[in-house]
């Protein structure tokens, strides 16, 4: 959830993609990772680790710090990951991924699962994770007991020691802020969309209750998040609020700006209105609320027409470029 409930009427905000030289930089709160270069060009160079020098990682895994990342990353990798408050992920969830969980097809309403989730979750059935401690499965963090302070401690702690920054699904742009300073980066390394959205009616709102009820289910995850919640506003608090309130107003004209540049409309749009199929994004199987792409302007020049597909261009249809805009070659056909 962006912000306030959404800059452009959206509240469902899973994965942000920047562009800038050629190279992606993606954040996500599902499950993906990308890597980028700290030059954001994303080329590594053969026999110098497949990140390149100094490259950046965004990741929702502990496994940045297995061996077999660290085999092939350099040794100055900057990690860097991205929560939610896991009551509005797992409503998030049970809105997209509700074809391929079980324990979501099995209740009949967000509503009833809510109420007593319990009934409908089965530990080990694939598609399952989704439904509890997402955000744990996510990190590759070790089962543990909710209640067993101190196995949950152990792996918050390391989560951070595992990654530089930690932001905020909530407050994506103050994020954006305290990433690029952290890394150098220009005001237009940062400058992005939103994706897989849903417009602002469509989703549910959820009382007190409903939100406490979720955040006891997935126990974990709540306990991963508010610590990492607390360490955000620290590292937010010493870069300074009226700085913050600057740079989040100066990162929204922009997104603004580039908004009114390339879109139609200015801004997302239901999926099925997208003509273009390498621009309309997933669609759940289960119905419910269309999710929310792009259209590109009609009359823009080649560079920037290239420029503004690729930062509305959904991830599925995106993978497929990752090998020739990181290492200069395409993948043969599977």
């Amino acid at each position: 959830m962006w912000g306030d409930g959404g800059h452009w009427d959206m509240e469902d905000i899973r994965r942000w993609r920047t562009w800038r030289d050629g190279g992606y930089k993606e954040v996500e709160d599902t499950g993906r990772r990308w890597r980028i270069s700290r030059d954001g060009g994303s080329r590594g160079q053969p026999g110098k680790g497949r990140g390149g020098p100094g490259a950046v990682e965004a990741t929702p895994g502990v496994t940045a710090a297995s061996p077999q990342v660290q085999k092939v990353m350099p040794n100055d990798s900057f990690y860097f990951s991205i929560v939610r408050d896991p009551a509005t992920l797992a409503e998030s969830a049970f809105a997209y991924y509700r074809a391929v969980a079980p324990a979501f097809r099995r209740a009949p309403s967000l509503a009833s699962f809510v109420a007593s989730p319990g009934r409908f979750y089965q530990p080990g059935l694939r598609g399952n994770h989704y439904a509890r401690n997402l955000l744990w499965f996510d990190f590759g963090l070790p089962p543990v007991a909710p209640g067993d302070r101190r196995a949950v401690a152990e792996a918050v702690a390391e989560v951070e020691r595992a990654f530089a920054m930690v932001l905020l699904a909530e407050h994506f742009d103050e994020s954006l802020v305290l990433l690029r300073e952290a890394l150098c980066w220009p005001e237009e390394a940062v400058a992005s969309f939103p994706h897989n959205g849903r417009p602002r009616g469509a989703v549910p709102r959820l009382s007190p209750g409903q939100l406490a009820r979720l955040r006891a289910w997935n126990a974990l995850d709540w306990a991963l998040y508010g610590h990492l919640n607390r360490s955000f506003w620290r590292r937010a608090a010493a870069f300074g609020s009226a700085r913050m309130a600057a740079e989040v107003a100066r990162l929204r004209r922009r997104r603004e700006a580039l908004a009114r540049r390339c879109f139609r409309g200015g801004g997302p749009l239901p999926g099925p209105a997208i003509a273009d199929g390498r621009l309309r994004p997933f669609q759940p199987a289960r119905g419910g609320a269309a999710i929310l792409g792009y259209a590109l302007k009609a009359g823009l020049e080649a560079g920037e027409r290239e420029a503004c597909a690729r930062m509305a261009t959904p991830e599925l249809h995106s993978v497929p470029q990752f090998p020739r805009l990181s290492y200069g070659f395409c993948p043969p056909p599977i």
